[in-house]
């Protein structure tokens, strides 16, 4: 019987708590005018075949003289 008493009482919380998720997100409806992906930052170059074009993506990540943010332990 105490079993039982907890599934359903995990039930429904776990109903209830999808509903009020829906009821969140129906609320909060997106934006039509947003963009579906963001832009992509780089150079457009012609392929060497010719007729399409390929894309050429530089790394944004540069080094610095800064010491290591993480470390390792050796034993």
């Amino acid at each position: 019987m105490r079993s039982l008493l907890l599934k359903a009482a995990a039930t429904t919380l776990t109903l209830g708590v999808v509903a009020l998720s829906a009821r969140y997100v129906a609320a909060h409806l997106r934006n039509p005018s947003a963009p579906l992906q963001p832009p992509v930052v780089g150079s457009a170059t012609p392929a060497p075949t010719g007729g399409q074009g390929s894309l050429q993506l530089t790394p944004a990540v540069r080094a610095t003289d800064l010491p290591p943010a993480t470390s390792t332990y050796v034993s």
